[in-house]
């Protein structure tokens, strides 16, 4: 099998932990409020959405329940990111994408008994070594050794686990009747409706009031109008590639590069985040993106 899925799922995961990093100082610093970042993206979604059916068009021999496949994904897609958002506001970033990206265990359960994929023993190894890394960094360093961080943002993030995988898994089935750049289309608008519908009185005039600051400007076009759309992109092809399971994995090294750049983005040099950057914080870190890696490379060779 080439693993052509694995690099595009990769190169995803990279580009989607820096958006990550940039949703996090939007939520925390520069945004007034939640309903005005949803504004926003909702504007972002819909006219990248738009801008891709104008492309692929709508498929005259697609069944009506891929496109209802399409477009579950999509609402899913959209409040699985609305819960990450509610997360951020409650927790650090890196610690944030790691709970989230414990979804492999549900699309991997969802690949093999909806889906009918199969993982070899290493392969299942690996998908728990990769999720085992991305959930130890919800461990919290203490002086009396390790004890896990419970507040509300956990029960927030696995329910937008939860919603991932199921994006992953309908996504998926859409793909095998309809074209890459429609189910991105159909995607956008799903997330895009959810936020819609997320909206509050006042939300339009925070976002615009939010924009006339340069620096806001900068990261909402950065993050939600050039580098999510390629990431977005990117995640639909991998998925339309190979196995949903190994796709999700893959996906779900997201935690590493949203490790690497919050830490960087948290130092005096470049201070956009205040994440913590004490050792016995970072050791836990590390160790981490340590299985997450080693987890990959099962993934690849077995």
């Amino acid at each position: 099998m080439s693993l052509l899925y694995l690099w595009v799922a990769l190169a995803s995961a990279g580009i989607m932990g820096f958006v990550t990093v940039l949703d996090k100082r939007l939520t925390s610093f520069n945004m007034p409020n939640l309903p005005s970042l949803y504004a926003g993206m909702a504007v972002c979604l819909v006219a990248h959405g738009s801008f891709a059916l104008v492309f692929t068009g709508i498929p005259t021999d697609a069944s009506m329940s891929s496109i209802g496949y399409a477009v579950a994904s999509g609402l899913c897609w959209g409040g699985a990111l609305a819960m990450m958002f509610w997360g951020y506001t409650m927790e650090e970033a890196s610690r944030s994408s790691a709970i989230i990206h414990t979804f492999p265990v549900f699309v991997a359960f969802m690949g093999v008994f909806l889906l009918g994929e199969t993982l070899s023993a290493g392969q299942w190894t690996g998908i728990f070594v990769v999720v085992g890394g991305a959930f130890l960094v919800t461990l919290w360093g203490s002086r009396g050794g390790l004890a896990i961080r419970l507040n509300w943002a956990l029960p927030i993030l696995i329910g937008a686990s939860i919603l991932t995988a199921l994006a992953i898994v309908l996504g998926k089935q859409a793909l095998d009747e309809l074209p890459v750049l429609f189910v991105y289309s159909v995607r956008n608008y799903g997330m895009g409706v959810v936020f819609l519908t997320l909206w509050k009185p006042g939300a339009w005039g925070d976002f615009f009031m939010a924009m006339r600051n340069r620096q806001t400007l900068f990261l909402l076009f950065g993050a939600e109008f050039t580098l999510a759309p390629l990431g977005v992109w990117l995640n639909v092809l991998a998925i339309n590639l190979g196995p949903v399971s190994l796709v999700a994995t893959a996906t779900a090294t997201r935690p590493l590069s949203v490790f690497l750049f919050s830490s960087l983005c948290s130092t005096r040099w470049l201070p956009v985040l205040d994440e913590p950057l004490e050792w016995r914080t970072l050791s836990v870190k590390f160790l981490a993106v340590g299985m997450v890696v080693i987890g990959i490379a099962m993934l690849t060779l077995l």
